[in-house]
């Protein structure tokens, strides 16, 4: 697994970096803001949009043995991991539709996420989106009621400002319903995320994302996530230190099982190529 793990990391990385100038996302159409550079932020996504006919590919990657376990597990990269793949499609420059698998419980998802609207103001710009989507847990180790319970929907609306034309901050309150699909009775939680991007050059950027549960079910802890980003070429690369193993969105808003300030922190990756 460690090698397996260094080896896609190296790769991935090696191929942003030769490509750096292969590809470059079109300037935004006139009265369009560009509030992030990403479509998503961690794994909560930002108000953007890719444009008309563009596609994106995306590896995310979560050790699920938390660092403190020290060198024994060379800091959580021995253990075993959730795996991510999804790819997107532009079908406009307003709506992008997503399918993702995650290996855990074969959760599969499809998002579409629409660009609402957008203020577009010097000292204040403002853009909205809402997303929505659908999840199925095909591998299940546990009895459900009924296979209607392998279903889980949700429904995200996001607004992005951009600070100085250096800090990115957003917000995603998200409804998921039927969170936990073990229990007797269907159960929903209600978060309210929110994330923080400075952006320290157009290629680098650190950031910062946290989901509190408001109401309703909650796995363990709050997901809190920090991180850095390498935009080049179409590649983002993003590195991130995380309480939540999850990478599927119906399963990372349920909550995280580690507390991130008590150190069980793990490691965990995502890269996206636009292309």
């Amino acid at each position: 697994m460690l090698k397996k793990s260094i080896f896609i990391i190296f790769s991935l990385t090696t191929l942003a970096l030769a490509q750096g100038s292969s590809w470059k996302r079109a300037e935004p159409m006139l009265g369009e803001l560009q509030l992030f550079h990403s479509p998503i932020a961690a794994m909560l996504p930002t108000a953007e949009t890719l444009q008309k006919g563009d596609w994106e590919f995306e590896v995310s990657h979560r050790f699920t043995t938390p660092v403190s376990q020290g060198s024994s597990s060379f800091w959580g990269m021995d253990g075993p991991a959730t795996i991510r793949l999804a790819l997107g499609y532009a079908v406009s420059d307003a709506l992008m539709l997503h399918i993702g698998r995650t290996n855990a419980m074969d959760n599969v998802e499809l998002t579409a996420k629409y660009k609402a609207t957008q203020l577009d103001n010097k000292s204040f710009p403002i853009g909205f989106s809402v997303r929505g989507g659908i999840a199925y847990n095909g591998e299940i180790y546990d009895p459900v009621k009924s296979d209607a319970r392998r279903f889980q929907y949700y429904a995200q609306l996001i607004a992005n400002t951009l600070v100085q034309k250096k800090i990115g901050v957003g917000l995603a309150p998200t409804y998921l319903y039927n969170a936990h699909i073990f229990c007797v009775d269907p159960q929903y939680s209600f978060t309210f995320g929110s994330y923080v991007q400075y952006y320290v050059s157009p290629r680098w950027s650190v950031l910062a994302e946290w989901n509190p549960t408001v109401s309703g079910w909650r796995r363990s802890y709050d997901s809190l996530t920090l991180g850095f980003e390498l935009e080049t070429g179409g590649h983002f690369f993003k590195i991130f230190l995380t309480n939540n193993d999850k990478v599927n969105t119906a399963q990372y808003i349920a909550g995280a099982d580690k507390d991130f300030f008590a150190g069980d922190i793990r490691i965990g990756f995502l890269i996206t190529r636009t292309f």
